[in-house]
């Protein structure tokens, strides 16, 4: 399996991802070991704090990525997680953010940390600056904003809107707990989910390119292999190549394979 990991941060020493170029180095090379041919370096941008000299900085070490990665075999796009609170639509506005390289694509996230705020018109608004300045948000690791258990027809508003959804390697093999085990499931089973990636901070361990291997295999057991290609490499490369995504077709599984696995 050929990996396109449209979420990772590589880029080294500038957020709380890969620490140097020594470990942005043994990241790659792990990298390539596991079949990633493609990644989007997206350093984490944080509205309010981030501005064009942070942006212009981010760039040029994206670039100095992109000639690490072609020693192993990888090709890089340059990118950005925007985060998004309430100095978001000024940066969107601005263009303090990366969008993905020669797209119309934009990666985001909410905080982790936190439950989503139930104020919809907040969260909402945050999203749909980035449609109004001609950018698609795509919503990285959704399942891990609902600490009580996912909201499916909230996510089906933001897919309706034309928002991509992308779920973590690591929320699939369990790193984050059952519920957001759970939450990326039913991401899945609801064919909401549109892509999965490794958000990659450590050169190995359980956020590193590695758990691309174990969460291809999850999908591929539970849902079909087609459903776990769609998701780690057609819709990655048709993110990166400016193109619409393909949704999937999940048939959710029976009650008996839910309770004994097969």
């Amino acid at each position: 399996m050929e990996f396109v990991d449209i979420h990772g941060h590589y880029a080294w020493g500038i957020d709380d991802g890969i620490r140097d170029l020594d470990e942005a180095r043994a990241a790659l090379q792990n990298a390539s070991k596991v079949g990633v041919r493609v990644i989007a370096a997206t350093p984490h941008v944080i509205s309010g704090t981030h501005f064009e000299k942070d942006i212009q900085h981010f760039k040029e070490r994206i670039n100095e990525l992109k000639k690490e990665a072609s020693q192993v075999g990888i090709e890089v796009h340059e990118g950005s997680e925007l985060f998004l609170n309430h100095d978001a639509p000024t940066s969107i506005r601005n263009g303090y953010f990366i969008p993905y390289e020669n797209t119309n694509y934009a990666l985001c996230e909410f905080d982790v940390r936190r439950n989503l705020p139930d104020d919809e018109d907040e969260v909402e608004e945050y999203l749909y600056s980035f449609k109004s300045h001609g950018y698609t948000p795509v919503v990285a690791h959704v399942e891990r904003y609902f600490k009580k258990g996912i909201d499916i027809d909230r996510v089906s508003e933001w897919v309706d809107m034309g928002y991509i959804i992308q779920v973590n390697a690591s929320s699939l093999i369990g790193t984050h707990g059952s519920t957001v085990l759970k939450n990326a499931e039913a991401l899945i089973e609801n064919n909401l989910a549109m892509l999965v990636a490794s958000d990659t901070h450590k050169s190995e361990g359980r956020r590193s390119p590695a758990t691309l291997v174990d969460a291809y295999a999850f999908i591929s057991k539970k849902y079909g292999e087609d459903i776990a290609h769609i998701l780690m490499h057609d819709n990655p490369l048709h993110i990166l190549h400016n193109k619409p995504i393909v949704r999937t077709q999940v048939k959710k599984p029976s009650f008996f394979k839910k309770l004994f696995g097969r």
